[in-house]
């Protein structure tokens, strides 16, 4: 095909902006209009997008066109040309965008919305408003672009740092002198090329300087680095912003909550995930407790192992008297967290571990029975590698006080073990930790000894006084189409994104105003960062690959390998010019050990990982941990992807609202059923009569049935089996919810419990449809008199009914809930990775920012329209 020549070089925005124009953009218009009626050839749109600029050229000679302007002409030219569906389709198209673009405005309180603004849908736009843009009392006073940008700048800052000119690798700089600095004075005077400094970003900035200064890795004096930042000699690094700042804007990437909330503001704090000792004395007790207020009131969430606690009525010898037990502390821990709120972002979350031989784990195991205590906390049991061979061998499994280290009793193992499978069946509790698992692949086992325990969600393991901070890639974003309309995978774009995001959260832990000084100290001796992916769900209906199959399987492993990969290249790359990890002479990397077990396989993999392993002994490795799977919830919504990852949980989703009730339609699944001529209002009624699924609907080709699989489409045992396939490739753990259907017997638990240790899973969260009382959500039949029903489309994606008359017949509850997708569709609830909570007397079933109602996900209560959170 030759390509025309482009005259016109640039186009009015609606906001008055004069930008390069963009030909791409309006094949991609054309093309989305060509898809929506059944269309798969791309160079049609390509073709047709050269007679639109054709036309452009003919009509606009001495003048700029404006947007407007060229979507007239593509109009004229699909009708000219006797495209008159996909005219149609484009018309409906740009009629539904200029809707959504005026509700923007309403939301953001904007006469015009910006380019960045345009990219993110409706509810994006109403979660950043309500937990993440600045606020001046009630009004909203930052927009998104501006809250990417502060975020943005302070990752950017430690780059400087860095820089050869002011960093002594060596550590052998001589101490400058200290300095006081007046930051007001400056505020929004420096910069770094277009990106300004504002007070935080220098107090953030010069707190990082003292620390490496009082290491002797300073060369440039403090005063001296000013100068030398107001004469622009470091505006080189606007580059390296640039590409931060571009990977959140084009949702490849997003950083955690504490992240996007607190870089830029005054808290500064980036990380989510902390751990926390309890040692057996009153002082140890009170202080954690203390500290653990410090981390919520910071946006962090909080472990805890109260193994060494001991056990209720033992000797205490201080008093003479009896002590209270691991529950008692517990429950003032969760009465604690009630108290303390995080600044109207997060409420604080807690994990709660007991391990199995403790004397008092019957009454853990049972603390939270029909979830009326300790809300505040997800606990889990942590299952000792002894704890197998008395179960096999139907053996007494002795019960130790922790205090004197002496046998105090023997239960049953395998009555044990069903009460651990029969409260998780009735009510999601507790979750299960497996410490051979664990700590088979824990880079500092021999020097530090066990890990035993985990962050609130279960993902990230950590010792005492450790913190992670956390970050997926949308790999949604990575599923392209080919010039005939076929989709593949950008591993190559991957590869750029998995480097960038690695450097982006290594920078962190560097800016990070850390709680605390002890956990400062810890979280830079091991350095872990936890990169790990949303948006899996999505990309396997865009792939046309089936979840629980062998094929979707071995993609998702190809994926975390790939990731694992490239990100243990960049930490590589980091160590050589940055330097290890501290603790890193104390890890088994010294040992050519990798923290999981996927590389052991020789046969299946697709890199040479011997190499990585002679690199990392020969350079080192800048980060202990690189992949975590963490649960995204917010980010996901934000990013509009499909959360962690989870599979899409239902496919139409009904959200109950106080000016109307909505369907929200999976987005890929849309996009397939316009393809086949089958997407309308019966299909949504349809899809929503059988529970979100599409298997019973008799004229859904099979083919599509097929890919289209939803979580409870999907067995127990496959659920673990795709858990397994991932945790293979990821140095910490997975946080999952592993679903079970309503009628599961308590047996087949128990055998996919078994199976996930089987399979070397490091821990597993399970949940039972309809398993808890009085849930929020409910997926209803509807019995509706059709002619006082309308039923209309709203956001392009989103299919909505309002004013209904009906009956309304509970057939279901949905306890896994869903997140908002940025592309004008509402996700399904696949996004959390723990268990799902009833409402509980005392706790927030309507919204405190909008009103709505909310769900239980990710083990707390959040609105899935605001994206308002207890704990996520």
């Amino acid at each position: 095909m030759v390509i025309e020549l482009i005259k016109v070089k640039t186009v009015t925005k609606r906001d008055g902006r004069t930008v390069e124009f963009d030909q791409e953009k309006i094949v991609e218009a054309i093309w989305k209009a060509t898809q929506s009626v059944g269309g798969k050839d791309r160079n049609q749109a390509k073709r047709l997008s050269h007679e639109v600029i054709e036309l452009i050229n003919q009509k606009f000679s001495s003048k700029t066109p404006s947007v407007e302007d060229i979507q007239d002409m593509t109009e004229k030219v699909l009708m000219a040309q006797g495209n008159s569906k996909i005219a149609k389709s484009y018309i409906l198209y740009r009629q539904k965008r200029a809707e959504i673009r005026e509700e923007k405005k309403r939301i953001l309180e904007k006469n015009e919305i910006d380019e960045v603004d345009k990219d993110l849908d409706l509810n994006a736009l109403r979660v950043l408003k309500s937990r993440y843009l600045r606020k001046d009392g009630t009004r909203t006073v930052e927009t998104a672009k501006q809250l990417f940008t502060r975020v943005a700048t302070q990752i950017g800052l430690p780059d400087i740092i860095f820089d050869e000119k002011v960093y002594a690798q060596n550590g052998k700089a001589p101490v400058q002198q200290y300095e006081e600095y007046d930051f007001s004075e400056f505020e929004e005077k420096l910069s770094i090329g277009k990106y300004r400094l504002n007070k935080y970003h220098l107090e953030a900035f010069k707190r990082l300087y003292d620390r490496m200064n009082s290491n002797g890795s300073m060369k440039m004096s403090w005063s001296r680095l000013m100068v030398s930042l107001k004469s622009g000699e470091f505006d080189s690094y606007e580059k390296q912003i640039d590409e931060y700042y571009n990977l959140m804007v084009t949702k490849k990437f997003m950083p955690n909550t504490p992240a996007l909330a607190n870089f830029g503001n005054p808290l500064g704090m980036g990380s989510a995930c902390f751990v926390m000792g309890v040692e057996d004395s009153i002082d140890s007790i009170m202080e954690t407790l203390k500290k653990a207020a410090i981390i919520f009131k910071a946006g962090g969430g909080v472990g805890y192992n109260f193994s060494s606690l001991r056990p209720e009525g033992d000797i205490v010898n201080s008093t003479s008297g009896l002590a209270s037990g691991p529950m008692s502390f517990m429950r003032m821990f969760d009465m604690m967290t009630d108290v303390i709120k995080q600044g109207g972002i997060r409420r604080g979350a807690n994990m709660g571990i007991l391990n199995i031989n403790h004397p008092d784990i019957e009454k853990f195991i049972n603390s939270k029975k029909g979830n009326e205590a300790l809300r505040n906390f997800n606990i889990s049991v942590l299952v000792m590698p002894d704890f197998w061979n008395y179960y096999e061998n139907n053996e007494p499994y002795p019960l130790v006080n922790p205090r004197s280290g002496e046998v105090v009793r023997e239960v049953n193992p395998r009555m044990l073990f069903d009460m651990i499978v029969y409260n998780a069946w009735e009510s999601g509790e507790p979750g299960l930790i497996f410490y051979d698992h664990v700590n088979k692949t824990n880079p500092f086992m021999k020097s530090l000894g066990p890990i035993v325990c985990t962050n609130p969600c279960g993902e990230v393991l950590l010792y005492p006084n450790e913190s992670c901070n956390l970050g997926s890639i949308n790999v949604l974003r990575f599923c392209k189409v080919d010039e005939v309309g076929t989709n593949y995978f950008d591993w190559n774009g991957l590869r750029e994104t998995i480097i960038s995001s690695v450097n982006f959260l290594d920078n962190i832990i560097d800016i990070n105003n850390f709680p605390l000084k002890e956990i400062q100290d810890m979280t830079l001796a091991t350095r872990k960062i936890g990169l790990g992916i949303m948006g899996l769900g999505d990309l396997l209906y865009d792939m046309n690959l089936q979840y629980d199959s062998d094929e979707g399987r071995r993609f998702m492993e190809k994926l975390m390998e790939f990731i694992s990969y490239y990100s243990k290249v960049a930490s590589i790359e980091r160590a050589k010019t940055r330097g290890t990890f501290p603790y890193f002479e104390k890890s088994f990397y010294t040992e050519n050990k990798l923290p999981f077990t996927g590389s052991d396989d020789y046969v299946n993999c697709h890199f040479n990982w011997d190499e990585i392993r002679t690199t990392i002994k020969k350079y080192g490795i800048r980060n202990a941990y690189t992949t975590v799977l963490a649960p995204t919830g917010s980010i996901s919504m934000i990013a509009g992807c499909s959360s962690g990852i989870e599979p899409v949980y239902s496919l139409v989703f009904e959200k109950n609202v106080k000016v109307g009730n909505f369907y929200y339609v999976d987005q890929v699944f849309e996009k397939v059923m316009l393809s086949e001529g089958l997407y309308d209002s019966d299909l949504i009624r349809d899809i929503i009569n059988n529970n979100g699924s599409a298997q019973n609907i008799s004229y859904v080709p099979s083919s599509i049935k097929k890919v289209f699989v939803t979580a409870l489409d999907i067995s127990p045992e496959n659920h673990i089996k795709a858990l397994a396939c991932l945790q293979k490739w990821v140095d910490s753990s997975i946080s999952k919810t592993n679903n079970f259907p309503a009628d599961a017997s308590v047996e087949f638990m128990r055998e996919s419990y078994l199976l996930a240790h089987k399979l070397g899973c490091k821990d597993i969260t399970v949940f039972r449809d309809t398993s808890i009382k009085d849930q929020v959500l409910v997926a209803r039949i509807r019995k509706e008199n059709k002619e006082n029903q309308e039923i209309h489309t709203k956001n392009y994606q989103t299919v909505a009914h309002s004013q209904l008359k009906k009956e309304v017949t509970q057939i279901r509850v949905i306890n896994n809930p869903p997140t908002i997708s940025s592309s004008n569709t509402l996700h399904r609830g696949y996004d959390s990775n723990v268990k799902y909570q009833a409402p509980v007397k005392g706790s927030e079933e309507s919204c405190p920012m909008c009103d709505n109602k909310m769900f239980f996900t990710e083990g707390c209560v959040s609105c899935p329209d605001c994206g308002w959170g207890l704990c996520s």
